[in-house]
């Protein structure tokens, strides 16, 4: 999930829909996007199974047990769901009535399902198209389903303990938050298998001890605001470049818990730059901005970043007027990696918005911006400071670098710093801490503001 995906996320009305039931299995039903999304086919691996219906609290009714050594296939004829021996010339053994309940297929005795190279834990469900065709939904418990996500979000040998251990809290939650909260799927699909949209999953093949510890010493744990019953949306990315954004900042939705912090300890940050002539900025603005905004050749980018640093919005001036760009498209419009980044140019001119800084003698203090600091020179002159840097002990900023317009020349350069949207929990960010000596709930309380885990 790094990935990125989530600026259409926010755009969905969130509605609520009420609190978890713990009295409930935590089923959630992922959608094979990825694979099995859509297809005139799907082949199943396994050569011993069991048939049947699900219903809408995930349990399964079973229907019949079915052998084939060499596996099945799943096809839509007349509109039902079949099952074929072998491949999609052979016999039909199966047929699914659709009106007891959706198709599913699962493991002898409730073990696992193969389709295709994958193997999967739970139930496979089947749903048809009015074309013909069919998409495969895994229908789970939560805690099996984390064991398969954590592994391809966090390394199992890489990554600290601790840090997986917040990882798998993080899953949980946005897990749960998306079937219940958001439910932005459609009624037979919660979540769904890409990275881009949701999580990365790919069922048991990069399931490692280590990530099933991690899962299983959290179990049942999520997020809440204090005192309440819906577990929050908690997004993650993999590295921050030192800080990170608000919500609103990249999707527009503001959520208390979702505030951006300094990040000082990653060790490991992916630095990248991208350049691009005039001509080419010109074209990304064409293609980004609505069909009824034409503001010829752009000739400046206007700079509004965050006190943080983080980039947050991009004004292009051309030579037929302006347009403002914003949050998660800033990134996506230049294919750049996190939204931490500084543009430069042949002609760059600060335009105010500069940080506040207080200065204090010990007894003292006082606040002024960044752009009118002054200091004495070796000769005892007052002289302004242009393009300070303040560090905490452990992370370097400028002041005021991202208030800045760019112009002239044959184009700008983006030089940034980390690698994802920036909301929520750095990756990179939380190994750190877990290497310093935080343990999962501290990691979980630094990126996700007042929350509490239970």
């Amino acid at each position: 999930m790094k990935k990125y995906f989530f600026g259409l996320f926010l755009l969905i009305a969130f509605t609520l829909m009420g609190s978890v039931n713990a009295g409930e299995p935590e089923i959630v039903r992922v959608g094979l996007l990825r694979l099995f999304y859509n297809q005139t086919s799907i082949s199943i691996s396994s050569t011993n199974i069991e048939v049947g219906h699900g219903m809408a609290n995930g349990s399964f009714a079973p229907v019949q047990t079915l052998t084939s050594s060499a596996g099945f296939t799943v096809q839509v004829v007349n509109g039902q769901v079949v099952l074929r021996a072998g491949s999609v010339s052979g016999n039909i053994v199966f047929t699914f009535n659709s009106g007891t309940g959706s198709a599913q297929v699962r493991g002898i005795g409730g073990g696992n399902v193969t389709l295709g190279n994958y193997t999967y834990r739970g139930i496979m469900e089947f749903h048809p198209y009015a074309t013909g065709r069919i998409t495969a939904v895994n229908v789970i418990n939560v805690e099996d389903y984390i064991l398969g996500v954590l592994p391809l979000e966090m390394s199992p040998t890489q990554f600290h303990q601790e840090a997986l251990r917040a990882q798998s809290v993080a899953i949980r939650t946005f897990s749960i938050h998306t079937r219940d909260i958001t439910r932005r799927h459609s009624a037979w699909l919660d979540l769904c298998d890409r990275p881009q949209c949701c999580q990365s999953y790919r069922g048991i093949g990069n399931e490692h001890a280590n990530t099933n510890q991690a899962a299983e010493a959290t179990r049942g744990l999520m997020m809440f605001l204090p005192g309440g019953t819906n577990p929050l949306f908690t997004p993650y990315f993999a590295s921050s470049g030192g800080a990170t954004a608000n919500s609103e900042q990249v999707w527009w939705e503001s959520f208390s818990h979702l505030r951006g912090v300094l990040d000082p300890y990653e060790q490991v940050t992916r630095n990248w730059s991208r350049e691009f002539t005039w001509a080419q900025v010109t074209a990304r603005v064409q293609d980004e901005s609505p069909a009824s905004v034409n503001i010829g050749n752009v000739t400046a980018v206007t700079v509004t970043g965050s006190t943080l640093g983080r980039v947050h919005e991009l004004t292009f001036t051309g030579t037929n007027g302006e347009w403002v760009a914003r949050g998660e498209r800033i990134r996506t419009m230049f294919g750049a990696d996190s939204q931490n980044f500084a543009i430069s140019g042949h002609t760059v001119t600060n335009v105010g918005a500069a940080a506040n800084v207080t200065i204090t003698d010990g007894t003292a203090s006082n606040q002024r911006p960044s752009t009118a600091l002054t200091v004495l020179n070796h000769l005892g002159q007052t002289i302004t400071i242009n393009s300070a840097f303040v560090t905490d002990g452990t992370t370097t900023r400028q002041l005021g670098a991202n208030h800045v317009r760019v112009s002239g020349g044959t184009g700008i350069t983006l030089t940034g710093r980390g690698w994802g949207h920036g909301v929520g929990m750095s990756q990179h960010g939380a190994n750190g801490m877990a290497q310093a000596g935080h343990n999962f709930v501290s990691i979980l309380q630094h990126y996700y503001t007042g929350v509490e885990i239970r």
